[in-house]
């Protein structure tokens, strides 16, 4: 106990100390942390230590620890500055931050669209979004989620934070993997994305993201009607010949391979079924019209399935 004593006397005195150090040489910006539901105590204090907020983060992490703070981290975004003592900063986190504001991302919209989801909850510059996204060639990786916001960030703090949270959520296991498939993990994203928009259901992403592979390997085109859609910025039940002729390397009916970019953010259970594939030798799939599709070997049995769904949305 009494050793115990020492421990917690040491490590307040240590945090004093710094903290006097770091209030006279610091300077007094303000930066934005935002800590997101499901964050762990080690991620955000991760975070506190990139923005040079702490001096350590073991000593934070013990901190914490000794002042039983582990599960009380709240769900905000908070200001601080390099002058902040780690008491501060940790009695903030532990709090609800004030004036927070909340927006929705949901699997599957581009860049436009998300920059319309933001700015009818938070004041920015939609189209100022959309350019420094697209600079940025943040196309697929902006994290779909629930975000918790402070109504002074701008445009490119939110772009940040989405793209940290698809950093948080994608795993080293998963670029792993991406090796195992001899893949960038730009092409993942292409692929996952393209699964997004494709699979309403699901339990069969990892079915349509066979389709994909198999038809890859076979060097047939994917004619994805979703890449369509994203190339000419429209939205349909269903494509005409015309609109399968629309010129841009988007268009998976005219060329082969994967297309340029992603055409949507995708979740993390699409990325998934990229990675981890169904084990199958389907190479088509049609939709049903009610949010199920049927799968098909070979093309004999694809037009099968396309008269049983007549009249029905129709992918390939």
């Amino acid at each position: 106990m009494v050793k115990r004593v020492k421990v917690v006397l040491l490590v307040l005195i240590i945090c004093f100390l710094i903290s006097v150090c770091m209030h006279f040489f610091a300077s007094g910006d303000k930066i934005l942390i935002s800590v997101q539901r499901g964050d762990t105590v080690s991620t955000t204090v991760s975070h506190l230590k990139e923005n040079k907020l702490i001096y350590s983060k073991k000593l934070f992490l013990i901190l914490t620890k000794l002042t039983k703070s582990q599960n009380k981290f709240k769900a905000g975004v908070y200001s601080f500055s390099k002058k902040d003592s780690m008491f501060k900063i940790l009695k903030s986190l532990t709090r609800a931050s004030e004036n927070i504001l909340r927006f929705t991302v949901p699997e599957g919209n581009n860049i436009e669209q998300t920059a319309g989801i933001i700015s009818k909850t938070i004041n920015i510059d939609k189209e100022k979004f959309i350019k420094i996204a697209t600079d940025k060639n943040m196309e697929g990786y902006l994290m779909p989620e629930t975000y918790f916001v402070d109504p002074g960030m701008n445009e490119e703090q939110i772009i940040g934070m989405m793209c940290n949270e698809f950093n948080k959520k994608v795993t080293s296991d998963m670029y792993k993997r991406a090796k195992e498939l001899h893949l960038a993990f730009k092409d993942i994203i292409v692929i996952s994305s393209i699964i997004e928009k494709e699979a309403v259901k699901p339990e069969e992403k990892l079915m349509i993201a066979a389709v994909f592979y198999n038809r890859l390997n076979k060097k047939i085109r994917l004619q994805s009607c979703a890449t369509v859609l994203y190339a000419m910025r429209i939205n349909k039940e269903k494509l005409s010949v015309e609109d399968t002729r629309f010129d841009s390397p988007y268009n998976t009916y005219r060329h082969y391979g994967l297309p340029p970019g992603p055409i949507c953010s995708p979740g993390i259970e699409s990325i998934k079924a990229a990675l981890y594939p169904a084990d199958t030798e389907s190479l088509f799939f049609v939709s049903t019209g009610n949010s199920s599709h049927l799968f098909a070997k070979s093309f004999d049995e694809h037009k099968k399935n396309k008269l049983v769904t007549k009249g029905s949305q129709q992918r390939q």
